[in-house]
Parts: structure tokens; sequence; C-alpha cells
């Protein structure tokens, strides 16, 4: 963690050190004289202070990191969006975040040459390539066998489709990408709080899926607004099955107890609720197909697994990555005819920059790894 965090971190552990003034202002205490605050802006490019620091060395200040965690965890007003910025045109360092960096000659690959830059704060040397450091591979090949895949294509016939541009992948390695990324990818995402409604409806749903060859169960809950996949908990039984460890995930990731939960007759599902969320929330569990007491939207989810199910037929452990980046695909890259276009992400207030998702994700995945607050 690099300097600027490490403070960040310690203010963070004060009361009273950032407030909102408007949709797109906060106030950050100074931490060498309490008395002072300093103003942060939201603007297109990003998030702006009135600070020494970000004004002389172009830098994301320890104010900014504090908003930016604000932010983050939807401690903010409901409209603030999150934005996740592609950060090879954000120009900064990757080590302490200044903006004071230069080139600093190429570096030669098979590839071909690779930018190098210097900081002109920390005086360390770093190229641009967050997150795909040492591969083989691009940056456009890995992302674009990583969407390939989540829309249903198999390792094999990614290789073969590969095959057919000049690209010469094996598929195993193909599935070396997809556990690696979708595993960093899904951390960094997991710290990042949806801005669902005040009185949010969510709906739970399972479904059975194949792991070394034996029937397991996906337990899965999703925001009935946005079609947000919340999270999901494996078991290897339905009817036996506590969903408790789901209901928790779930609270977590929206930072409170939904006003209403809808389920089908599952016991477990009954008895979790009110465990874990309480009298206030609302229990739908008997679903029918007529009027509005269905569970469609769930169902839907379902059937996107359901779509890849022949895909899927490698998994060989309960804890695969592979369902954390169908989840990603499903929140962050996937279009929603039903959402007029727009992914469960954008739906929920959370924008993610450029066409290629996955490059931008794993650029900040790659980096949150390295100096997570």
């Amino acid at each position: 963690m690099n300097a600027r965090k490490q403070r960040a971190k310690l203010m963070m552990e004060t009361k009273g050190h950032c407030s909102q003034l408007e949709p797109n202002k906060f106030t950050v205490r100074s931490q060498t004289n309490p008395e002072n605050y300093y103003t942060v802006s939201k603007t297109d490019n990003g998030l702006i202070c009135e600070c020494k620091d970000h004004l002389c060395r172009k830098a994301d200040c320890k104010h900014i990191k504090i908003v930016l965690e604000i932010i983050k965890k939807n401690k903010c007003y409901r409209n603030n969006t999150f934005r996740i910025m592609e950060r090879t045109k954000l120009k900064l360092c990757k080590y302490c975040d200044s903006g004071k960096i230069k080139k600093s000659g190429t570096r030669t690959t098979k590839k071909g040459k690779i930018q190098r830059y210097a900081c002109l704060d920390c005086k360390k040397r770093f190229t641009a390539n967050f997150g795909f450091e040492k591969m083989r591979y691009d940056s456009r090949t890995i992302t674009q066998a990583l969407q390939m895949y989540y829309q249903g294509m198999s390792v094999r016939d990614i290789e073969c489709n590969f095959d057919m541009l000049g690209i010469d992948v094996d598929h195993s390695s193909i599935y070396d990408w997809i556990t690696k990324y979708s595993t960093m990818v899904n951390n960094y995402l997991n710290e990042i709080v949806p801005r669902t409604n005040e009185r949010v409806m969510v709906r739970a749903d399972e479904i059975w899926i194949k792991i070394a060859g034996k029937q397991n169960y996906l337990f899965a809950s999703m925001d009935d607004d946005t079609r947000y996949w919340l999270a999901s908990d494996m078991a290897d039984t339905k009817f036996q099955h506590n969903a408790d460890n789901l209901l928790k995930l779930t609270k977590e990731t929206i930072g409170k107890n939904p006003t209403r939960f809808i389920t089908d007759g599952l016991p477990a599902y009954m008895k979790s609720s009110k465990r874990i969320f309480g009298k206030k929330t609302i229990h739908t569990r008997h679903i029918h197909l007529k009027g509005d007491m269905n569970n469609n939207k769930m169902e839907r989810l379902n059937g996107e697994i359901r779509d890849r199910e022949k895909v899927f037929r490698g998994l060989k452990k309960i804890d695969t990555p592979i369902i954390h980046g169908m989840k990603v695909y499903y929140n962050f890259t996937k279009k929603h005819g039903a959402l007029k276009g727009k992914t469960p992400a954008q739906a929920d207030m959370i924008e993610v920059d450029g066409r290629n998702k996955w490059i931008t994700l794993i650029q900040n995945s790659s980096l949150y790894k390295e100096n997570s607050i």
C-alpha cells in the first residue's frame, strides 16, 4: 500500500472525515489541520481536488482516495455513479498514483516494443500493461476469449476460432486465462456496492449443476429492479441446505436488509430469511404462474446458466472461479433487453469505461490487488 493510501486509511478511521455537499461535490477534512477542509469535485475526467498534492503532482491525493471509497461503498447520494475508468488513459504511476510521469524507453518482447514510464516522485519504472504483465498474448486476445467463453463457447471452440484468425493458442491456456481473470476481477468487484433502491426487492432461486460428475445446486440472489446478480452459494444438496450464507452474502452486497424477499416454497429460504433479514423483510414464498406472483426474472438467470451447462462440464471443484466469472459477465458485460440495452451494473449506477469492459475491469483489478486501501 502506497503512502497516500495509508494516510487515507488513517483518516477514514475518524468521524466526520468527509461529507457530501452536492451530488458532485464532497468536502474532506485536512489531516494536518482538522479545521481546514478540501473540496473534491466529480468531473467527466474523474475526481479533482483543490489540495496542493493534487494540483502540483497531478496525483490521486488522499482526499480523492477517501471520496472514491465512499462512492464505491455507496455511502453517498443515490444518484452518484461509481465510475470504473480505463487505467491506461489516466497516466498515473502504478506504485504511488502520481501524475508526474515521463516516457522512459521501451521494452522489447516477442509481440513488439512496449512503452516504459518513469515516475518523477517515487523514481520507479513501469509499463501501462496493467493486469497483463508477462503474458504471451495481448490483452484483446485474452479478453476476447473470456467473452466468448461466457457467451457459451467451449475452450476448444475458442481455440478453433482463433486458429481461423491465425492466432495459435492451446485450449488449456484459454482455460488458465478464464480461471485467473475470473478470480481477480470478482475479488475487485466484490468491494463495490451496487446502488439499489431504498426499498430493495431481492429474488432467490436454485439450479442444479454438475461438478466433478456429481449433481450440485447453485443458490443465487438477484435485485428485482436492475437484475443485478447479487450473490451465489454452491451446495451438494437442495432440501437439507442452509441458505444462511447466501442471504449473508446478499446483505453484505447491498449493505442493508431488503424490504421484500421473493422465493419458491423451499423451506430453507423461510428459515434463513427470519434469521438473517429479520421480521421487517416481507418474505413471499408461494410462487404461482398467474399475475405478479412469479419468479420469472430469477428463472431467466437460471436459463443463462442452463444455456452454458455444456460449456461448464469441465467444472472440477465446488468453489470454482467459473461461477464468479459468469457473474461478472452477467452483471458488467452482457446487455439486457429488459433493461433497454443496459447491463445490470449500469442500471445500478456503476459505469465501466471503454468498449472492452473486460480490459478496464482487469486493469483496475490488478492495481486494486497491489494497492488495496
